[in-house]
């Protein structure tokens, strides 16, 4: 059975390929992350190679194989999520290895994509953030593309197609990965994951209708507790002396070095916080995201203009372009931290931290 939850017409499309025999020889699953494009597309992969009449089974050995991440006929790739080399020499390698798919890469692919399939009817070659490769990876791509082997099937995973080749793109099937809207969500995490409803409330809201982090939340603390970190620390930066800002944009950098996902996490929420300032700050209130911080928004959208608001959030997406376009990170970060409005600090008061931050600090 397919796993893939809020992608109903998609399921259908794929599946009725499946059983006609008329699958692409290369698919394009587009969507934000956390979306479950990754889980769609092993769900392919188990159709390809499934033995049952109802495709994918779930039961039989290859869908087994392929689930647990043992099948012969399956190969991805994805960034190099290894920690930062300790030899500082090949630290910015290192750096370059989680944020680009390399050309190397797409050859190991391309070697593996030439042999008949092993143990299954179809080879399966994943890439994961195919919008993070090198300009002479996409271009390798584009010739196995171009010329495709029998009985293989590649599915590129992307965020964002404005940064793949168009040329990459329309040798694709392209399938559209699709955010649920967050009300369909909150039913869906209350009656079929028993979430309290308060709970399915406010994850339905802050996973952005991406249903892979929802359900992750639902059993791994640690991304709520992360969130809470990232969303204070948008709070807070606009009340920072300028020396705490060169002491965090350092400490955003030194990070980002360790694992840039996490970062270009932070800089998403810090955006979706903005947004949620433009929304008070407009009389739309109602669709805020972060709604266990409304008097916290309220607070902060009072003390700022609309054109400083508008302004930040320009800067915000121009900063994570720069990271894609491999612009030097602490100069990025520099720039971030430097150039958020400035909220002046109550003389002899908080430092002008807003209401939740001023309850944490005095309990510490």
């Amino acid at each position: 059975m397919w796993r893939t939850i809020g992608q109903k017409s998609t399921i259908e499309y794929l599946s009725r390929s499946v059983a006609e025999g008329s699958t692409h020889h290369a698919y394009l699953f587009l969507g934000p992350a956390h979306t479950g494009k990754r889980t769609l597309a092993i769900d392919l992969a188990c159709a390809l190679n499934c033995d049952s009449n109802e495709a994918p089974c779930g039961t039989c050995r290859p869908c087994n194989r392929i689930l647990e991440g043992k099948h012969a006929d399956i190969h991805d790739i994805t960034l190099d999520d290894s920690g930062t080399p300790e030899d500082t020499e090949v630290e910015e390698e290192g750096r370059r290895r989680r944020t680009r798919i390399l050309t190397e890469q797409i050859e190991d692919l391309q070697h593996a994509s030439t042999l008949p399939p092993y143990e299954g009817r179809f080879k399966v070659m994943m890439v994961e953030h195919a919008d993070r490769m090198t300009d002479a990876a996409a271009n390798r791509i584009l010739k196995v593309l171009e010329e495709p082997p029998p009985r293989v099937v590649w599915m590129l995973l992307a965020e964002n197609v404005d940064r793949l080749l168009e040329t990459v793109v329309s040798r694709c099937q392209r399938i559209d990965v699709q955010t649920m809207p967050a009300a369909q969500l909150e039913r869906h995490l209350s009656e079929a994951c028993t979430a309290p409803p308060e709970q399915a409330k406010l994850i339905s809201r802050i996973s952005l209708g991406r249903v892979g982090w929802a359900l992750q939340a639902l059993k791994d603390d640690s991304l709520l507790s992360e969130r809470i970190s990232q969303v204070e620390g948008a709070i807070q930066l606009p009340s920072m002396t300028y020396a705490a800002r060169f002491d965090f944009s350092r400490e955003l950098d030194a990070q980002y070095r360790r694992d840039p996902g996490s970062v270009r996490e932070t800089l998403e929420q810090w955006t979706t916080w903005w947004r949620d300032l433009m929304l008070v700050k407009t009389g739309c209130a109602d669709s805020v995201i972060n709604i266990d911080y409304v008097n916290d928004m309220n607070e902060q959208a009072q003390r700022l203009s609309l054109e400083q608001i508008r302004d930040y959030i320009w800067k915000l997406n121009e900063a994570a372009k720069d990271l894609d376009l491999n612009v030097i990170p602490r100069l990025v970060f520099d720039s971030l931290v430097y150039t958020i409005p400035r909220i002046a600090k109550h003389a002899g008061g908080t430092g002008g931290l807003p209401a939740v931050l001023r309850d944490r600090s005095e309990t510490k």
